[in-house]
């Protein structure tokens, strides 16, 4: 069973309180340690936060308040609370127990961990416990039933009245994606057919000799190059296509190659004095949306590299931000609204400050991935973010109108 909080979970949670909510990390006891000191360093005067428990016995419980927690030593009234199921032995079995009245919905105490109710309904841990094995046999107690309405439940049927846990994690829970009213990224043309059509008449400026433009796809293991690639092909063949293998980090078309060995003049096809139809005319760095807040040093070194080989050469770059659907459960139920997400507008800044490009070299996507037919929602974004890396590719190519190329 996973031992974090899945999209699943996210919008059983998001059921339960009857809004659109995101989930922040702030508190692992196997990552912090399982320690009131931790506890309360990582999540006293955080607001609203959800605490989950997962157990030996393969349940995972917990519970939600709206207040914040502390250590002054008393109970927080919180007539919003609830203790809740979302596994049991192992299943899928979600089951909200709300706060009686919410006066003694938790308490907080500088040598407790998260505490909820005057009962202990659930208290998980006072002081330090250590890592026995691969889990933590915490000393609080569980007797559910004081201030929590557990309608014929107790310790047995919520957790197997066990406290024996793998993980204890506590989440900030704070407002959704907001959908504005307006486009974040005003587009000129939003129609798929337009676009498409835009694309297949598209040939290189006059007065240079290229046929083609070059565009060089970069980025990480299973961050999305592949699809994108078969995204782009669905929409030109008329239907979802699959022509190149994608999938996992472990299946990608990527390790048909091999990154740790540089390409040199040695390297078959490898051209000495190229023409300008054989060089890069444009640089798409793809980078996957959710790994944005934890984006491996290596990988980000590794571009910062080849952006500078692009600059000597003046080659313009951009980003495909994919997977951003996954950023905004608005955008996750209809990807149309995808330039009205402030959620994906954050991100969209968040990259360009990271790789250090525009806004507007930053273009986010939702891949193909789950739908068996064409989607014109999923169609606009990707053919937009084509259109403009053509577009950059003539700005390129007016350094060569002046040249001239042998036959």
């Amino acid at each position: 069973m996973e031992r974090t909080l899945t999209k699943k979970d996210q919008k059983q949670l998001n059921k339960w309180l009857n809004a659109k909510k995101v989930f922040e990390l702030l508190y692992k006891a196997s990552r912090d340690g399982c320690s009131n000191t931790a506890f309360h360093q990582k999540c006293d005067n955080k607001g609203p936060t959800v605490t989950i428990l997962y157990n030996t016995s393969d349940c995972v419980f917990g519970g939600y308040t709206s207040v914040s927690w502390d250590s002054a030593g008393a109970y927080r009234v919180d007539p919003t609370a609830f203790l809740f199921r979302l596994y049991f032995k192992g299943s899928s079995n979600p089951k909200k127990y709300p706060a009686i009245n919410g006066t003694n919905a938790i308490y907080g105490h500088a040598n407790y961990g998260p505490t909820f109710g005057s009962g202990h309904d659930i208290y998980s841990f006072n002081a330090t416990v250590a890592l026995s094995g691969a889990s933590f046999p915490l000393n609080g107690s569980l007797t559910p039933g004081t201030s929590y309405v557990m309608a014929g439940d107790n310790a047995a049927s919520l957790a197997c009245s066990s406290l024996n846990c793998y993980d204890v994690e506590v989440y900030s829970v704070k407002d959704g994606s907001i959908i504005n009213d307006d486009q974040w990224r005003q587009l000129t043309e939003s129609k798929s057919e337009v676009l498409k059509s835009e694309i297949e008449t598209y040939s290189p400026i006059d007065g240079v000799k290229v046929g083609r433009v070059n565009i060089l796809l970069v980025g990480a293991v299973g961050a999305g190059k592949s699809s994108y690639f078969n995204t782009i092909n669905s929409i030109f063949r008329g239907h979802v296509t699959s022509q190149a293998c994608s999938g996992s980090a472990e299946h990608s078309l990527t390790t048909h190659f091999n990154p740790a060995v540089s390409i040199s003049p040695d390297t078959p096809g490898y051209k000495k004095t190229p023409k300008t139809q054989d060089i890069i005319h444009c640089v798409a760095f793809v980078i996957d949306g959710c790994s944005v807040d934890v984006f491996p040093d290596k990988i980000l070194q590794n571009m910062k590299a080849i952006q500078q080989k692009a600059n000597r050469r003046g080659i313009p770059q951009v980003v495909i931000l994919t997977k951003v659907d996954k950023s905004c459960p608005y955008v996750e139920e209809d990807p149309g609204t995808l330039f009205y997400s402030s959620a994906v507008s954050e991100l969209v800044e968040q990259v360009s400050q990271l790789i250090g490009l525009p806004r507007a070299h930053v273009l986010p996507v939702k891949n193909y991935e789950k739908e068996m037919e064409l989607v014109d929602d999923v169609d606009v974004p990707a053919l937009v973010s084509l259109r403009q890396m053509l577009r950059f590719a003539d700005d390129y190519l007016y350094n060569f109108l002046d040249e001239e190329d042998e036959d």
